[in-house]
C-alpha cells in the first residue's frame, strides 16, 4: 500500500537531501589543506579581513590595518602570530580558527600578496 504520492514523497525528501549537500560540503571544506588557495582565499572573505587589509588578488582596499600587498615583513611565522595572537588593533584569531585555518590564510597571503 502506497501511502504517499510521488509529489509528496519528493516535497518530504528535499530537506533531507539539502541538509545532506549541506554537511556534504562542510565536510569538503574541513578536508582543505593549507596551500589551498580557494582555502585561504574563502576564509579571507569568509573572516572579513578585506575590512581591515589591502590585498588586490582579494579584491580589498583598507587602511585600517596593514596593506598585505607589498609588504616586506610578511613570513610565515609573522603571519600566523599575527593571526593567532593579534596586534596593534586586530584582535587574536586562535580558538576561533583551527591550526590549519590560520595556515591556509598565511600560505594564501603568502602566495598572492603582490
Amino acid at each position: 500500500m502506497n501511502l504517499f504520492s510521488a509529489n509528496v514523497k519528493l516535497k518530504l525528501a528535499a530537506p533531507i537531501l539539502a541538509s545532506t549537500s549541506l554537511l556534504t560540503g562542510c565536510f569538503l571544506a574541513g578536508q582543505a589543506k593549507a596551500g589551498d588557495a580557494d582555502w585561504g582565499r574563502e576564509l579571507f572573505e569568509v573572516w572579513s579581513c578585506s575590512g581591515c587589509h589591502t590585498l588586490a588578488d582579494a579584491g580589498s582596499v583598507s587602511s585600517i590595518g596593514p596593506a598585505l600587498d607589498g609588504n616586506p615583513n610578511l613570513s610565515p611565522d609573522y603571519i600566523i602570530s599575527r593571526i593567532s595572537n593579534g596586534g596593534g588593533a586586530m584582535p587574536p584569531f586562535a580558538g576561533q580558527l583551527t591550526e590549519d585555518e590560520i595556515a591556509a590564510l598565511a600560505d594564501y597571503i603568502l602566495q598572492v600578496a603582490e
